[in-house]
């Protein structure tokens, strides 16, 4: 049994560990030896978690990379992030729906998250004709959110990713054998 503090090694580590590792962790570390600004590497960890809860069902790559480009951040952080947290899609798919049709003052559409799947799932392009006006209410409740949530968390994690680089950074220095 391994201590509590000790760090799990690749091959002990159940899937979403080596997920985290790989699609979050080693992106992030990388920016930051390459010497990418906390405040680059927050922004695009912050575009990653906007592109996962973008609110149509699988375009979620395309929009971390549109992001990433309009914001000229890291693609495979904000990729990998997004990616990690798409599960948040599907729990905020119906929030937005509903702050969009709260703010045009529109009649709610009944639906289920397992309802929108299914109607995507058995007719992609047609399931436009039922669900686009209902995806550009939560388009709109994306944005708005986005709007306010993405400036408000922008600082927290900048200082996050700030305390990691000094701990990596403090890390070399004790180690001045290891390589950088």
């Amino acid at each position: 049994m391994t201590d509590f503090m000790e760090p799990i090694r690749d091959e002990q580590a159940g899937w979403p560990v080596r997920l985290w590792r790989r699609r979050v962790r080693e992106p992030v570390m990388r920016e930051l030896r390459r010497g990418t600004s906390p405040a680059m590497v927050a922004l695009a960890c912050i575009m990653g978690f906007v592109s996962a809860t973008w609110p149509q069902i699988g375009t979620n790559p395309l929009m971390a990379l549109l992001l990433s480009w309009l914001f000229r951040c890291n693609k495979a952080v904000t990729s990998g992030i997004s990616l990690v947290f798409t599960p948040l899609q599907y729990m905020l798919m119906i929030p937005f729906l509903r702050l969009g049709e709260t703010i045009l003052g529109v009649e709610h559409f009944e639906t289920s998250v397992p309802e929108i799947i299914r109607i995507v799932v058995t007719d992609p392009i047609g399931s436009f004709e039922v669900l686009g006006i209902p995806l550009l209410h939560a388009i709109l409740g994306w944005i708005c959110t986005w709007a306010v949530l993405g400036p408000a968390i922008f600082q927290p994690v900048r200082i996050i990713i700030r305390r990691i680089e000094r701990r990596r950074e403090q890390r070399l220095r004790t180690a001045p054998d290891r390589k950088p």
